[in-house]
């Protein structure tokens, strides 16, 4: 009898000791992956946007893109009003776009649109680095298109101190990190995402607007680059410490070599470029046109149409053709392809009902100034961030980017310009009476997904047709 309770209390004492323990192991890891997520520069990051408030959409308007009820070859008859399906700005110039619902126009263009660039100083072999800064895109650097953007900006209840608010808000850029992921890396990762395959990837916080007072602390001062073949000028926010810090890793990222200088500009209301070729009438649009790291015009237009009508040229295995390769700032369906070629000036009527608050009674008018003429941008695969080729022939190595090769050969349409890899899109300007009218209503100018297009005036157009002198 006294031997079966003994047997019986080491039983209960050895499950008991299994229970403990297997509770303190769990209590355990508890504790790291609280301390984790909140120590871990995810959650580091996500803490200095705490005065802050995310814009951009939930869920795209664009991914119902490729249905064929969008098909609307050329010439043909569609019903229905044309309608703004999706805006996009891109505040880092080749880096990832954001999405909106509605987006403020200003005389250069929509809010926060290509108001940064990155660019690195000019190298030749056997001199001293730092002759010269240049732009980079994703026609070099393909993988700018894989660096995620996001833009927060201060609300109502925002507190005045916090820096960031100083700021005017903040872009956070995201990529993925290039140098093997410690162990508390891939913790915190999969903490956040849930997700055993997600990469870990780094975020660094750039100021939207140094206030004055950031600007004398960190010396930030003007410097001038090149954009293609002009001169650009912007503040030098490399020196910033958020920024300055995260270089290595960007320049790693992008294949940069370790001695090759990279800083990120950014333009400011007295290094806007004015506009020199493709030029509007001065009695349309009120004054010369500006933009900011835009390379030409400040607004770009495309409809969904007119990529189907592309897509469907395409090789079959680069079909679908997903438009934003093209990054237009307004996305419109309505109309049969290539239609928006025929605009010369067109007024976007308040329609959209997706955002309650407030925009200015007026109706935004718009100059179509000329084509797109397309680069080798549109072959970056903005899935992947790879050049996209088709299928070679048995006889060759390499087959041919996609889908400049099918641009050049059914959309050189015109012989403006002779670089082109064919047209796609159009270029416009914003013209001041709706700008001043909205000035005097004290409201912002705003275009919302869902308002209608409404065509002004037609006309033929031609790549530098215009002269280069108002």
């Amino acid at each position: 009898m006294l031997l079966q309770l003994v047997h019986w209390l080491q039983r209960i004492l050895d499950a008991s000791t299994i229970i403990y323990g297997v509770t303190g192991f769990v209590g355990l890891l508890g504790l790291i992956a609280t301390a984790i997520l909140q120590i871990g520069t995810i959650s580091t990051t996500r803490r200095k946007l705490s005065h802050l408030r995310k814009m951009g959409v939930t869920t795209s308007n664009m991914t119902d893109q490729y249905d064929p009820k969008f098909d609307a070859p050329e010439g043909t008859d569609v019903d229905g009003p044309v309608r703004i399906k999706a805006i996009y700005i891109h505040p880092i110039k080749s880096c990832g776009a954001i999405e909106l619902n509605r987006g403020l126009l200003t005389k250069a263009g929509f809010m926060y649109d290509r108001c940064f660039a990155f660019a690195t100083d000019t190298l030749n072999t056997g001199t001293v680095a730092g002759l010269g800064w240049q732009q980079i895109t994703q026609r070099t650097k393909p993988a700018m298109s894989q660096m995620k953007t996001e833009l927060w900006l201060p609300h109502k209840k925002s507190d005045p101190r916090d820096p960031l608010v100083e700021s005017g808000g903040c872009i956070v850029l995201t990529f993925a990190d290039p140098d093997p992921s410690s162990w508390m890396d891939r913790l915190e990762t999969l903490l956040h995402t849930w997700d055993l395959s997600a990469k870990p990837h780094l975020s660094f916080i750039i100021p939207l607007q140094p206030s004055p007072t950031q600007i004398d602390k960190f010396q930030i001062g003007l410097k001038t680059f090149r954009i293609h073949s002009r001169d650009a000028r912007g503040l030098d926010m490399g020196i910033i410490p958020s920024v300055a810090v995260a270089m290595p890793k960007v320049k790693k990222f992008l294949g940069i070599p370790p001695r090759q200088n990279l800083t990120l500009l950014r333009c400011m209301p007295d290094t806007l470029t004015r506009t020199s070729l493709n030029l509007a009438p001065l009695e349309r649009i009120g004054s010369p046109s500006v933009h900011g790291y835009t390379d030409q015009q400040p607004i770009n237009i495309n409809s969904l149409s007119s990529v189907h009508a592309v897509s469907a040229l395409l090789p079959p295995e680069n079909q679908p053709l997903n438009g934003l390769r093209f990054r237009a700032n307004i996305w419109i369906t309505g109309a049969p392809a290539y239609e928006e070629e025929t605009w010369m000036r067109y007024r976007i009527l308040p329609k959209g009902n997706n955002n309650p608050q407030p925009r200015a009674d007026v109706a935004p008018t718009l100059s179509v100034v000329c084509r797109t003429s397309r680069c080798t941008m549109p072959n970056v695969n903005v899935d992947t961030g790879i050049f996209d080729t088709d299928i070679p022939p048995p006889h060759k190595k390499k087959g041919k980017p996609q889908p400049s090769a099918t641009l050049v050969e059914f959309r050189t349409v015109e012989m403006g310009n002779g670089a082109a890899l064919g047209y796609l899109g159009m270029h416009c300007v914003p013209e001041d009476a709706s700008l001043k009218e909205a000035e005097a209503q004290k409201m912002g100018l705003y275009v919302e997904v869902g308002d209608e297009i409404e065509v002004l005036e037609r006309g033929v157009h031609s790549y530098g047709s215009t002269a280069n002198e108002y």
